[in-house]
């Protein structure tokens, strides 16, 4: 039986994640932070891209363009 407690652990590892989440890709997307050609994506979350092509627009994108250096 799934009790009051166990709801409140899952919904709080759910706060967790969607907050490492948005902190990470705000940081990532920040160009005073990160330059754009040295922008990584998680490693589940290039695999779940290569899996499921709806998800590629999200997140870090890959620009093919040359680094101006």
């Amino acid at each position: 039986m799934i009790t009051k407690r166990t709801l409140t652990e899952w919904g709080l590892f759910a706060g967790l994640i969607v907050s490492m989440h948005a902190a990470y890709y705000t940081i990532q997307n920040n160009p005073s932070l990160v330059a754009p050609h040295q922008r990584q994506e998680l490693f589940y979350v290039r695999w779940l891209k290569e899996k499921i092509p709806a998800l590629r627009p999200y997140g870090v994108t890959d620009d093919n363009k040359p680094r101006e250096d």
